[in-house]
């Protein structure tokens, strides 16, 4: 049977900050299921972060391409089959794009999703790219020992959040750096956080100095930029710095110029270590596992920022740069309440 299918396209590549102006909506009918292929409804879209280097023009790891519905994560029912794998009624999730049906492959496939185990939408926040980022790079970069102290920079965000809540389970003092008031305040009474220090306040490095009396052990940094210009100098000797994502920094072309680090880096012996989850599939089933024992247990609390409708999305992102959200941002097309 044929779908009429709306989408979000990428019209124009963002290198600086993301802007509704970037997309456009569009419209297609997918007439019928093709060979080797799968129809599936979209329940819940994704957005993250990342996002805006997949838009960049400038080399990335992964980019989306102009003039197809953005890239992201969703989670969705198989409404027609021509994969034997595959039954109608099963859900699934993977890379279907801003769009309402996705005519795919096992290329675009990640895994089935039980939704007797957990709600849906879970398969795209905790047990999606922001929760398997959290936990596998936590434990394999930073190896957080008892007793150390480490720093999360956008602590509340839907990583941050649960990278937070891990390293205190794994009795660390934990610090957060955020955008807000507000966002440290959740940081410190919902996630477990020792303290959190809002990075907008004229005096946040003095601030976080007081949070680390005893310097800075490990760094979980998403943040980079003229942030972690300054907070570097707050590690101890053999600090591990992983570079888990760049939010601060607004465009990479040009290349912005800054403080140098190389000097710190030498005099502290640290360790600096990139991280991108795509790299790690070997390591998703302990991740996942774990995470849904501490989810089940009630010991893992996370926010979710739900915005309704497909045209939601593209202000769903600039959003998160604004910093206007709480949690992980998800659009919902059909689904649970």
């Amino acid at each position: 049977m044929p779908y009429l299918n709306h989408q979000i396209l990428l019209d124009s590549h963002a290198d600086g900050l993301p802007e509704v102006s970037n997309f456009i909506p569009a419209k297609q009918t997918i007439n019928h299921c093709d060979a080797d292929k799968v129809v599936i409804r979209n329940h819940y879209l994704s957005v993250d972060p990342a996002q805006k280097g997949w838009m960049s023009s400038a080399v990335n790891y992964a980019s989306a391409t102009l003039g197809e519905p953005m890239r992201a994560l969703a989670v969705g029912q198989v409404v027609e089959s021509n994969l034997e794998d595959y039954e109608v009624g099963e859900f699934v999730t993977g890379w279907f794009g801003w769009q309402e049906y996705a005519h795919v492959g096992t290329d675009k496939i990640r895994r089935k999703v039980d939704p007797d185990q957990a709600p849906i939408k879970y398969a795209v926040s905790i047990f999606g790219l922001n929760g398997l980022t959290a936990y596998i790079a936590m434990k394999d970069i930073l190896a957080p020992e008892p007793g150390e102290t480490l720093l999360i920079s956008t602590a509340a965000g839907a990583v941050g959040s649960i990278a937070g809540q891990l390293a205190r389970r794994w009795d660390c003092h934990v610090v957060g750096l955020t955008g807000s008031d507000q966002k440290a305040a959740l940081c410190c009474n919902e996630y477990g956080y020792h303290a959190a220090v809002n990075y907008k306040s004229d005096d946040w490095l003095e601030q976080l100095r007081r949070a680390c009396p005893n310097g800075i052990d490990k760094y979980f940094d998403m943040a980079g930029g003229w942030i972690t210009d300054q907070a570097i100098h707050l590690m101890n000797h053999f600090g591990v710095h992983a570079q888990v994502g760049t939010a601060a920094v607004a465009s990479w072309d040009p290349v912005p110029q800054a403080a140098r680090r190389e000097r710190v880096i030498l005099l502290k012996e640290l360790t600096q270590k990139g991280f991108i989850i795509f790299n790690h599939t070997d390591r998703y089933d302990e991740a996942t596992t774990q995470l849904g024992n501490l989810l089940h247990s009630g010991e893992l609390r996370f926010h979710e920022d739900i915005r309704d409708g497909l045209d939601s999305a593209p202000q769903a992102l600039v959003a998160l740069y604004q910093g206007t959200n709480l949690g992980k941002t998800l659009i919902r097309l059909i689904g649970e309440e």
